[in-house]
């Protein structure tokens, strides 16, 4: 896949239903002999790499993590995270309006493009139409 990203430094802009509460959930990361807490909100997408995921934030870090990104799909806000692809999951307030393309592409306001399952692509389109009307209306 395609990853165009805005150059390091410079935030992204989700745009959150206004019924969602910021800040309550939060993700532990073990990192650097630690452990570091990202909140879910600055998630932008995830993508899995057999039993490890990474996970993009809103301002341009990459997390591995020794987690699948089923068990991630598990314990992320259904309402707002969606699996798009067997190795992607999405923060749906990061999806660019209208930008579902007929290469099975999503584009995210931080500009990478994140691929779409085929046999799911109908289901997918279905819930992020639902999503902007929702949130949009």
């Amino acid at each position: 896949m395609k990853a165009n990203v805005l150059p390091a430094g410079l935030p992204v802009s989700p745009c959150f239903p206004l019924s969602y509460q910021r800040g309550t959930h939060r993700i532990a990361l073990p990192y650097l002999n630690r452990t570091i807490y990202i909140s879910a909100d600055d998630v932008v997408c995830l993508e899995g790499e057999g039993n490890y995921t990474f996970l993009y934030t809103r301002d341009q870090k990459r997390y591995l993590v020794s987690k699948t990104l089923k068990e991630f799909e598990k314990m992320m806000d259904e309402s707002l995270f969606l699996r798009t692809h067997k190795s992607y999951m999405v923060n749906l307030a990061y999806v660019q309006p209208g930008t579902l393309n007929r290469e099975r592409q999503v584009v995210l306001v931080n500009g990478r493009e994140v691929g779409i399952s085929r046999r799911r692509m109908k289901a997918i389109s279905q819930q992020f139409a639902q999503f902007w009307h929702r949130n949009h209306n």
